[in-house]
C-alpha cells in the first residue's frame, strides 16, 4: 500500500473513531469518552500517521515545514471524511438519525469563539512542546487530560478540531456557528505558534574554529 494512503488512512480511522464516541455518548460521559478515544487513537496511530487527528495539528506542522503540502491536503481530507464517517456510525449505534446540514443560526456569542481559541491553543502549544522536549511517550495521556480540562472551563467542550465541528455541523449546528468555531481553532494554530517563538529555548550557536 501507498505510504501516504497507509498514513491518511489511520487518520480517518483515529477520527472516525472518537467522533463515534462524542456522538454515542451524552452528557459528562461525552467528555470522558471524546478524551479516553482520542488518546487511546494517538497512542494505536502515532507510529503509522503521526496521530494528528486535526486539521488544527496538521497545520500547525505544515507551518513548521515538518509535512508538505501534500500530506497536509491528504491528512485534512482524511479527518474531515473521518469526522463524518464518525457521526453516521455514532447515530447507528445510538440509534439515533443525522441531523444533516443545516442553515443558518442566532450569532455564535463571544464565549464560545474565546473558548475554541483557549482549548485549540493550549492543544497545540501542549503537542509541540512535547514532541520538542522529545517526550512524546506522554502525548496520549496529556491530550486526553488537556481534553477533560479544557472542556470543564469552555462552553464549546474544548472541540479544539475543525474535523469534530465539521462533524457536529453534519450533525445539525448552524453552518455559520460552525464556520466561526473553525475560524477560531486556526486563530488559536496562530497563537500557539506565536508562543510557541516566544517560550523556546534560544538555540545555541556554534563556534566556527579558525584554521
Amino acid at each position: 500500500m501507498n505510504a501516504l494512503l497507509k498514513k491518511s488512512l489511520a487518520e480517518f480511522v483515529g477520527v472516525t473513531v472518537f467522533l463515534t464516541s462524542i456522538i454515542g455518548a451524552t452528557g459528562i460521559l461525552r467528555t470522558i469518552a471524546f478524551a479516553l478515544t482520542i488518546g487511546l487513537m494517538v497512542l494505536l496511530l502515532r507510529p503509522i500517521s503521526g496521530a494528528h487527528l486535526n486539521p488544527a495539528t496538521s497545520l500547525y506542522f505544515l507551518s513548521k515545514r515538518q509535512i508538505t503540502t501534500g500530506t497536509f491536503l491528504a491528512y485534512v481530507g482524511a479527518q474531515l471524511a473521518g469526522a463524518l464517517a464518525g457521526v453516521a456510525l455514532g447515530e447507528a449505534i445510538s440509534g439515533g438519525n443525522v441531523g444533516g446540514f443545516s442553515g443558518l443560526g442566532g450569532n455564535l456569542p463571544s464565549a464560545y469563539f474565546i473558548g475554541e481559541v483557549v482549548a485549540t491553543t493550549g492543544m497545540i502549544f501542549l503537542i509541540a512542546t512535547l514532541i520538542n522536549n522529545k517526550q512524546e511517550t506522554w502525548l496520549p495521556f496529556a491530550v486526553s487530560a488537556w481534553v477533560i480540562a479544557a472542556a470543564t472551563f469552555t462552553k464549546t467542550g474544548a472541540q479544539a478540531n475543525p474535523a469534530v465541528t465539521l462533524g457536529l455541523m453534519f450533525n445539525g449546528m448552524p453552518a455559520n456557528q460552525g464556520v466561526a468555531l473553525m475560524v477560531a481553532e486556526v486563530t488559536g494554530v496562530l497563537v500557539a505558534v506565536i508562543l510557541l517563538m516566544i517560550f523556546s529555548p534560544a538555540k545555541k550557536k556554534t563556534a566556527t574554529r579558525k584554521k
